[in-house]
């Protein structure tokens, strides 16, 4: 695992974090609940379970490299670009926070939609680079630390990438519209008035973005033998090299 996601799960304990986390919780609740299967799997120890309560898929379990005791989630110990599941094993996959601290993103895709189910579902969420937040992290970005030393993508960058990867995107929003500020200088009011102004005036500049897309179920057609549909053809080819015969 990148070191920057190390960092970042870290971050995620800070009083900013916890705030973020708590959005980012409310968020997959309309989500997770409608989605079904066997196996749900997270990708990094961000929120260390919290996110996935919603679920009610039954076998849920998240992936580290980072040996630390998890004793509420199964845990997996394995690297994000070469995860250790059979094809077609997993019914819902959360990336929160992966892309954009990893070195290499698109081989995690990659790897995603390998394991995913036909018809299974990814769930991305990222920091988005057109926002308020992705001001902040050009002016912290020399400090190299978290969540600033991330590679911000953008949700169009991520959405091209799941297209060519047969994903179809069935959920697009953003949300969490307060600044980025460690002391919470708002009130609940408050903030739930800039989640309601941001979410009619400014929806698509939230810090966050959420992506949820399907993976395609490929289906094969058969092709029948052309010969077996000119059938009256040959009959008169035959009957000519008969009559000539004779």
């Amino acid at each position: 695992m990148s070191h920057r996601i190390t960092q970042t799960e870290q971050w995620f304990q800070t009083a900013l974090g916890q705030r973020l986390l708590s959005a980012e919780m409310q968020a997959l609740q309309l989500l997770l609940p409608d989605l079904f299967g066997y196996h749900l799997l997270q990708l990094s120890m961000i929120g260390q379970g919290c996110l996935l309560e919603t679920s009610r898929i039954g076998h849920r379990f998240l992936l580290t490299d980072t040996l630390i005791k998890q004793p509420d989630y199964a845990t997996v110990y394995a690297h994000m670009d070469a995860l250790p599941f059979a094809t077609e094993s997993i019914d819902v996959v959360v990336l929160p926070h992966v892309l954009e601290f990893h070195d290499n993103p698109h081989a995690i895709l990659r790897e995603v939609e390998r394991i995913l189910v036909p018809e299974g579902y990814v769930i991305l969420l990222g920091f988005n680079p057109i926002s308020l937040w992705g001001l902040w992290r050009w002016l912290f970005v020399w400090r190299k630390i978290a969540p600033w030393n991330g590679d911000f993508l953008t949700a169009l960058r991520i959405k091209d990438w799941l297209s060519l990867l047969s994903f179809d995107l069935v959920e697009h929003s953003t949300f969490f519209f307060a600044p980025p500020f460690q002391r919470n200088y708002l009130t609940t009011h408050s903030v739930d008035f800039l989640e309601l102004l941001g979410s009619h005036v400014a929806w698509n500049f939230g810090a966050i973005y959420l992506l949820m897309a399907k993976k395609r179920c490929m289906t094969l057609t058969p092709l029948t033998p052309q010969w077996s549909t000119n059938s009256a053809l040959f009959s008169k080819m035959m009957g000519r090299q008969v009559k000539k015969l004779l």
